[in-house]
């Protein structure tokens, strides 16, 4: 059977994310910077990876519980006297409350600047075109470099190639006049959020949740846990799930055959339950509709079709990315 195809939106933003440079407003992110005795030390204790050595090296990880859930994720940079820790609106209670928590005991002094006098933010600025904005030399995915007191810039691969600003507001409104000036396309957040689903990237607070293990989700796991670094809060049970268990219930990246189903939609199979849509996209990308959702262990993936409300769900691979 043909699936149903969706005509694009013609949405400017979100052809600049891949065409062009665009930038993104990712106000209400958590900008932490610990500072003192040993931050890194630290930071390795308790994330599911270790910071790289390199000066300016940085790492995208997670803080889980003693029983193995996803606390938050994170990226944390090393910078100039100390270590950022960004994290989404999600997850900014958690890690300010799990590393305060351990902070005192290994004399790191933890700052919250997204909440202080001179508020920092994140700005993003993603696409082909991006890097010649902000003449930035080659960088590792994670990396960052200062662009002005007050402003670094952070190499990221995905959802869609590009840099996230972090700094001052008042930095980043002056970054953004000029970014905006040299061609910069603004794009909204369904423009974002349509690439992040079709690219099958969770969003903590919405994909993931407290009450998720990193195993659940393939492309989570392969990007912010290591099985070569030493002990953190909840490695073994994320290992005995890795290596000897499968986990009840799995994030796929599905195609959407018909109208799109509202998230937190019950997926059905031979009329009986077995998941939930956790993500839709927006806006249709080369005439598909994509949506994240889980299958528990009793689904058949490749069984018997899917259904979410009147729509057919074709799943991929749980890993699978859309671009």
């Amino acid at each position: 059977m043909e699936r149903a195809r969706t005509p694009d939106a013609k949405d400017s933003g979100h052809q600049a994310l891949f065409e062009k440079a665009a930038i993104v407003d990712l106000g209400g992110w958590t900008v932490l910077r610990l500072s003192g005795r040993d931050p890194v030390g630290m930071l390795d204790a308790v994330l599911t990876r270790n910071l790289p050595t390199e000066e300016n090296g940085g790492v995208y990880a997670a803080l889980l519980n003693p029983k193995g859930r996803i606390q938050t994720d994170l990226r944390a940079v090393r910078c100039e006297g100390g270590v950022l820790v960004v994290t989404g609106s999600a997850g900014g209670g958690a890690a300010r409350e799990i590393l305060g928590r351990y902070a005192p005991f290994s004399r790191v002094r933890l700052e919250d600047l997204s909440a202080g006098g001179e508020r920092w933010s994140v700005l993003g600025l993603y696409g082909p075109g991006s890097r010649d904005l902000l003449g930035l030399p080659e960088m590792a995915e994670h990396e960052g470099r200062p662009l002005e007191p007050a402003l670094i810039a952070i190499r990221v691969e995905l959802p869609v190639p590009g840099y996230d600003l972090i700094g001052a507001r008042s930095a980043l409104a002056r970054v953004r006049r000029t970014l905006e000036d040299r061609g910069a396309v603004v794009a909204d957040e369904r423009a974002y959020e349509t690439a992040r689903i079709s690219a099958g990237i969770p969003r903590f607070g919405v994909d993931l949740t407290p009450e998720n293990f990193p195993g659940e989700c393939p492309t989570f796991l392969q990007r912010a846990v290591s099985f070569e670094k030493g002990c953190y809060p909840g490695q073994e049970t994320v290992s005995r799930m890795h290596y000897r268990g499968h986990p009840n219930r799995t994030l796929h990246r599905f195609e959407v055959e018909g109208k799109a189903p509202q998230t937190g939609a019950p997926i059905t199979q031979r009329g009986e339950e077995v998941g939930r849509v956790t993500s839709v996209a927006p806006l249709p990308v080369g005439g598909r509709v994509f949506a994240l959702g889980y299958l528990s262990r009793r689904a058949e993936p490749k069984g018997e079709p899917l259904y979410a409300s009147s729509a057919v769900l074709h799943p991929g691979d749980p890993a699978e990315k859309a671009r």
